[in-house]
């Protein structure tokens, strides 16, 4: 059978080393030797590879030491970690006090240098800033006042305006009343000049030639010893005091409006402009402005062209204040008489008793 024979080269395959067909041979002692000698000479190639390796990796680490130090040398790295790669406690001590020596005396000079540098710099400032301030200031004010006379501002604009002037002669046709023109004819005697300019310049406008206004009877002349000076003004209207010191005096139209003279104390002797600052600080200089009387006396303008401030030499502690009152009226009448009364003020220099006087 075909099962039957797979067992029995089984067994014939198992009984073969019982019959030791083979011999087997010792080998002999006098070869140990070599078998010992080569086994010692495969670990000293195995010790020797470890040695090479481990030279190779601490010339490695080795030479990233050397690195690292050259690195850290060309580094500004803080002084600390350097004493910390000091392996001696003392050298370090004395590394640190040195360095900490080193530092705070270059810390102290540097700051004392920083110290004297900030002194420096503060006065050079304060002489640099001083200096520009002043020169910077002095520009300003230079270039503000150089603007300031070469545009001046244009003129306010007044809340009133002249009444009826029916012929355009510059006086209204009040006026006119007053001083017995034509209020159709601009040139009543016809002598070339108009009505308006004749009066305000102290001349008859009813009579050719140099005829003066003073000795028409159109106007009367109020003399004031005690106060030092003389003025014209309409027959027709009421020259009134307002009290016995005579400093103020007031003329009064039949309209309600009325011009009036005060003298007004000026102890510290200032010019007009200064004087009027003092009384009315708030007002832009520019707004003001200057003429001269036919008389030749120095007047200063109010804004609103109502208000004349005069000054004397002769008596610098005194200014004179001429003034048109047109209470809430924006149609007013008598703005050539208010520059006719101007222009014919007159100082006396001779004491007097005080005196009204009307002609």
């Amino acid at each position: 059978m075909i099962f039957g024979k797979k067992r029995e080269a089984v067994t014939v395959k198992t009984e073969k080393p019982r019959a030791e067909p083979y011999e087997i041979h010792v080998m002999p002692v006098k070869f140990h030797k070599y078998l010992a000698l080569k086994k010692k000479l495969n670990w000293g190639r195995i010790f020797l590879v470890v040695a090479i390796i481990f030279i190779v990796i601490a010339i490695m680490a080795v030479a990233a030491y050397y690195f690292s130090q050259q690195i850290e040398k060309q580094q500004t790295w803080p002084l600390a970690n350097t004493n910390q790669v000091l392996p001696i406690n003392n050298a370090n001590q004395n590394i640190n006090q040195n360095i900490n020596q080193n530092i705070n005396q270059n810390i102290n000079q540097n700051l004392n240098q920083i110290n004297e540098n900030a002194n420096l710099n503060e006065n050079l400032n304060l002489v640099v800033n001083t200096n520009a301030n002043e020169n910077l200031n002095a520009n300003l004010n230079e270039n503000i006042n150089a603007n300031l006379n070469l545009q001046p501002p244009p003129p306010p604009a007044l809340n009133y305006s002249s009444n009826i002037d029916t012929d355009n002669d510059k006086l209204t046709d009040t006026e006119e009343e007053i001083y017995g023109t034509e209020k159709r004819k601009p040139d009543t005697d016809e002598d070339g000049y108009l009505d308006g300019s004749e009066v305000v310049n102290g001349y008859n406008p009813k009579a050719a030639g140099a005829s003066l206004l003073e000795n028409s009877g159109l106007v009367n002349k109020y003399d004031n010893p005690s106060q030092q000076y003389q003025i014209l003004y309409p027959s027709i209207w009421l020259a009134r005091p307002v009290d016995q010191s005579l400093k103020e005096v007031i003329f009064q139209s039949a309209s309600g409006e009325y011009i009036e003279i005060m003298v007004e104390d000026n102890p510290d002797k200032l010019d007009l402009v200064e004087w009027f600052l003092a009384q009315s600080p708030l007002t832009d200089l520019n707004l003001l402005e200057k003429k001269t009387t036919k008389k030749g006396y120095q007047v200063l303008i109010s804004p609103d062209k109502l208000t004349y401030y005069i000054k004397r030499d002769s008596q610098p502690e005194l200014v004179y204040v001429l003034s048109y009152n047109i209470g809430n009226k924006t149609k007013v009448n008598f703005l050539s008489t208010f520059e006719m009364m101007l222009n014919s003020l007159n100082f006396i220099e001779s004491q007097q008793p005080a005196a009204n006087t009307e002609q």
